[in-house]
């Protein structure tokens, strides 16, 4: 049964796989689908915009689908997510959304996160925001840059700030602590908003998990 049915108000998220889910839907959307969508950056709405996909603004009354990649899961469906710098807007989309589903391939999918955990900063005081960041982790932070060697700057016009590579053994408590920073508008750590992860491996089957520990082959 397809993710999307006809009507549905769904959340389209940015990077390289939330790219393929889009070009698939806009697929369906010219053989007669019906739905509208949200972007999750400027990226996503052009995208969907040109393949003939309704973009709109984000209602107060939510999404009924939410439809993102991930960096990192583990089994408990925790993400870190933020490598396109987009993982505030995919969070409130993700939280505005009845069900959340994630599209990984089994590279991504470990028994505990790892990675860059990025964090969006605002750019009013971001050095000291920072130095408080790698002072209340006992991370070290460094701001994005592009590949201009400019400050990446996300659709917000905020700063990312990425840790080090780390293992997250506690999703939860690394949270609070970045969000509990002055000057932090979000992070990538996404803790309990998962309903389902689709996990493709290489011999082209895909595994089901789901937030209650169920697994479908």
């Amino acid at each position: 049964m397809p993710l999307v049915k006809d009507g549905m108000w769904v959340g389209l998220g940015t990077g390289s796989t939330a790219r393929w889910f889009i070009l698939g839907l806009a697929e369906r959307v010219r053989n007669g689908l019906t739905v509208r969508a949200v972007a999750t950056s400027l990226a996503s709405a052009s995208l969907a915009t040109v393949h003939g996909i309704d973009v709109e603004d984000l209602r107060a009354d939510g999404l009924d689908l939410a439809v993102d990649g991930a960096d990192s899961v583990n089994p408990a469906l925790e993400l870190i997510k933020g490598r396109g710098g987009a993982m505030l807007r995919e969070k409130i989309v993700a939280a505005s959304a009845a069900r959340f589903v994630v599209i990984v391939d089994d590279s991504k999918y470990m028994s505990q996160l790892c990675g860059r955990v990025p964090v969006e900063v605002i750019r009013f005081g971001g050095a000291r925001t920072l130095h408080a960041l790698s002072e209340r982790t006992s991370m070290d932070f460094t701001f994005r840059v592009g590949s201009d060697g400019e400050p990446f700057i996300t659709d917000n016009g905020n700063l990312i700030a990425d840790s080090e590579y780390t293992d997250v053994t506690d999703p939860v408590a690394l949270a609070a602590e970045i969000g509990s920073v002055p000057g932090v508008a979000g992070h990538g750590l996404f803790v309990g908003m998962t309903d389902v992860v689709f996990v493709g491996h290489s011999d082209g089957s895909v595994e089901q998990l789901t937030a209650h520990g169920d697994t479908v082959a």
